[in-house]
């Protein structure tokens, strides 16, 4: 089927006087891919999970360049697909897809979070559509590593008897009309863990707006997706990758940092930059040394505190 751009609408963006477009990309197999696109130029960044980024994000708008936020499958404002098809490839493939639809034809590329991994394959398996990659908190790039390292340390840091209170309430048929709330309730609880500062949390743009992102519905989709990855280790891949990569990581992340080291280590052509005290959102924990860096970085530089890491067994 013939990818199709639809639905494009132009808007204005009073509060900074830039241009925003928003739109759907059709794929090949008939999900509607939202995206969000801030201002114009020859510069081009693309973002996945714009439903969080598209605002906190937001200062990395400048003069020329253009940022391309979007929501993947499942995710936020996009359509949902066969949940047998879930999977890291398919993701991968929706991003080409979006490219191709949306004439980019060179893009430097942030991921946060899983999608800092996700980005770093396909950057892998399209070398010459990135220009350079931002990974932001990302997920280690071996799941042997991620074990190694204990796994998740967020979950450490919930309070578990009162989540499990909730869980029970939402069985009990308490939620049933009300997807939305049952999602505000859980993120009260578990949102906090993200943070070196806790009360950052209610910062964080609210995604339960999003059926997308109820857990009656992202759990099946996660559940479905997460197999796809298997057993996986991109490191002897991403070292074929020349482009320059600048990993961003907060010292105080329940993703373990060993992750983060391990994107870089041994790499000529990557550097890492530790925030501290953050957690998993060092954009609004430490806005002051991570949008510079970021500005620097996408212009040509290393950002003068992000290092290189020496290559060790592991």
């Amino acid at each position: 089927m013939r990818l199709v751009l639809s639905a494009l609408v132009l808007l204005c963006a009073c509060a900074s006087g830039r241009a925003v477009r928003e739109g759907y990309v059709t794929t090949d197999d008939s999900v509607r891919l939202y995206y969000r696109i801030v201002g114009d130029g020859p510069e081009t960044v693309v973002i996945p999970v714009g439903l969080y980024l598209e605002d906190l994000l937001a200062p990395l708008a400048r003069p020329g360049r253009r940022l391309v936020f979007y929501d993947p499958r499942h995710r936020g404002r996009s359509g949902r697909g066969d949940l047998a098809h879930a999977s890291l490839d398919r993701q991968l493939t929706d991003l080409e897809q979006l490219r191709t639809a949306l004439g980019i034809e060179r893009m430097a590329v942030i991921g946060w979070s899983g999608y800092g991994m996700e980005m770093a394959v396909y950057s892998i398996r399209h070398p010459t559509r990135v220009t350079r990659l931002v990974q932001v908190a990302p997920v280690p790039p071996a799941a042997r590593i991620f074990r190694a390292a204990g796994g998740d340390q967020r979950a450490t840091r919930m309070d578990t008897a009162a989540l499990g209170a909730l869980d029970r309430r939402f069985r009990a048929g308490e939620f049933a009309n009300d997807g939305g709330g049952f999602c505000r309730a859980r993120n009260r609880l578990t949102g906090p863990s993200n943070f070196a500062d806790t009360t950052l949390a209610a910062r964080v743009p609210d995604p339960c707006r999003w059926e997308n992102e109820w857990p009656a519905n992202l759990g099946p989709y996660f559940a479905a997706f997460l197999p796809s990855l298997g057993d996986y280790d991109w490191r002897d891949e991403i070292a074929s990758v020349a482009i320059p990569r600048l990993v961003i990581h907060g010292n105080q992340d329940g993703i373990p940092l060993a992750g983060a080291r391990a994107w870089v280590a041994g790499f000529p052509t990557a550097r890492l930059l530790v925030l501290s005290p953050a957690g998993h959102f060092p954009f609004l924990e430490r806005p002051d040394e991570f949008f510079p860096a970021v500005d620097r970085f996408l212009a040509g530089d290393w950002p003068p505190n992000a290092k290189a890491v020496p290559l060790t067994p592991f």
